[in-house]
């Protein structure tokens, strides 16, 4: 039986796949945030590192025109401008003398011969990020030769461009945790949309455990692969069904119908009993005992037959056949028959092949239900006509007598199990040719109609799919 407790939420399929979501969503989040902060930190780099650039040409045009002299009162404004504690400005000698430079108060823990070692070494304008003690942002310096070898130094601090970094950090942060939130909550609420077909299913196969066939899973529009597991459980559950269904129509065909013979064989063995004790009535008993169990076996297993064939359980032999052959070696078969009772038999067969896929035990077996039916209700010096032909799309075969006829009553119940018209009453049969007749018509995608009128004679119209002459083997299929 089913469980009635839920699972565990860390083990549900739901929590599964809003975690999913939302650690997907995290990591592109995160990784957007990366590509953002790594292009923003290079363009801002890259605009201190312009500004530093024209301020370093614009002093080396200075120190070209007017000397060391015009640098110093020039480097003074500048960094009273700009403020002593966010930029410096100096010119170094080869050996690393201060020749000019700005107010250096605030700058003690910058290190000139370690500067100027790197700039001859790295060529002409080299930049470079420096972490200075005694001061709570990073620099950005420009170290510039100039025609005379002497180098331009300017550094300035990166407060602004740190601090735009910082309010980014924190800006998307705030934002990284309000799209994880919004995040879950969608992955959730799509989760649980995807999966609520599936608590359809579920809660319809706990109906079914309980006893309930007629529960059904309704359609959906929670996406293709919801819907077509919804619409294979129906299918399993209409199967199922007509199983069950199969297995309580043939136990009351059992109880109502096979009562008779059983009543009958009783009947005979008492009489017998309580008779003189004769040998041969025992004979005699013992040889309509026989008959009637003959009579039973073949009844239950005719049901059986059809039972498996209706429900789709029979396992068929799938094969390229022609139903011409087939007509014909019943032609010849129930020929003898036919002229025992005076009955002709006429085939017309078209001579081009009438090829179909199927199982040819089944098939002889349909026509001839069909056929000893046909002999069996028509009178001395009628005949029964045997006609097939192939349209386009399937072979249809036309089976007519001149017997004796069903009421128009009648026809709509010919093809039900045990089922026999008043006409037929006096004439033996179980009632189940018919039925097992149209059964294996349908299990190979075809179907059986009839047409009559009493007095005149009857009319089976049978169809089936046609096919090519070789076609893919298909054998030992479950159909």
């Amino acid at each position: 039986m089913f469980s009635k407790k839920n699972p565990s939420v860390p083990r549900s399929v739901t929590f599964r796949l809003t975690f999913l979501y939302a650690a997907l969503f995290s990591a592109l989040s995160i990784a957007l945030f990366a590509v953002v902060y790594i292009s923003l930190a290079t363009n801002l780099e890259q605009q201190m590192d312009n500004a530093l650039m024209d301020k370093a040409r614009e002093f080396e045009l200075l120190y070209a025109g007017h000397g060391v002299k015009a640098l110093r009162a020039e480097f003074q404004r500048e960094a009273e401008s700009r403020g002593i504690r966010r930029v410096f400005i100096r010119v170094l000698s080869a050996s690393g003398e201060v020749l000019a430079a700005s107010n250096m108060s605030a700058w003690q823990g910058l290190k000139a011969s370690h500067i100027q070692s790197q700039a001859s070494r790295n060529g002409a304008v080299s930049f470079s990020t420096l972490s200075i003690p005694g001061h709570e942002h990073k620099v950005r310096l420009i170290r510039k030769q100039t025609g005379d070898g002497h180098v331009i130094q300017i550094g300035m601090t990166l407060r602004d461009s740190e601090g735009i970094m910082e309010k980014y950090r924190e800006t998307f942060g705030t934002a990284l945790l309000v799209m994880l939130l919004s995040g879950g909550l969608v992955g959730w609420l799509m989760a649980r949309r995807a999966m609520s077909g599936v608590e359809r299913v579920t809660q319809a196969a706990s109906r079914i455990g309980k006893g309930d066939l007629s529960r059904r899973v309704a359609a959906g529009h929670e996406g293709q692969e919801i819907d077509a597991l919804a619409m294979a459980f129906n299918a399993m559950l209409e199967r199922i069904q007509a199983l069950v269904n199969e297995l309580r129509e043939v136990t009351d065909n059992v109880a109502h119908d096979l009562r008779s013979p059983i009543t009958r064989i009783r009947g005979i063995a008492e009489i017998t009993l309580s008779g003189e004790q004769d040998v041969e009535a025992y004979r005699e008993m013992a040889a309509t005992v026989v008959e009637e169990s003959d009579r039973l076996v073949g009844m239950i297993n005719t049901m059986l037959d059809i039972a498996k064939t209706d429900s789709g359980v029979a396992e068929l032999s799938m094969k390229s056949l022609d139903m011409r052959e087939i007509i014909d070696e019943a032609g010849e078969l129930f020929q003898p028959v036919g002229d025992d009772r005076g009955v002709r038999i006429d085939l017309h067969l078209p001579p081009e092949p009438l090829f179909v896929v199927g199982d040819k035990a089944m098939l002889q077996r349909m026509v001839a239900n069909l056929l000893d039916n046909a002999i069996k209700y028509t009178p001395s010096g009628g005949k029964v006509t045997i006609s097939a032909i192939a349209d386009a799309a399937c072979v249809r075969i036309e089976l007519a007598d001149t017997g004796v006829g069903i009421d128009e009553k009648e026809l709509s119940h010919i093809f039900g199990r045990f089922y026999r018209g008043d006409k037929s009453r006096s004439t033996s049969g179980s009632g189940l040719g018919l039925s097992l007749a149209l059964a294996i018509a349908r299990a190979h995608g075809g179907d059986i109609s009839a047409t009559s009128s009493p007095g005149v004679g009857s009319s089976f119209n049978i169809t089936l799919p046609l096919s090519s002459p070789h076609p893919s083997p298909v054998s030992n299929t479950t159909q």
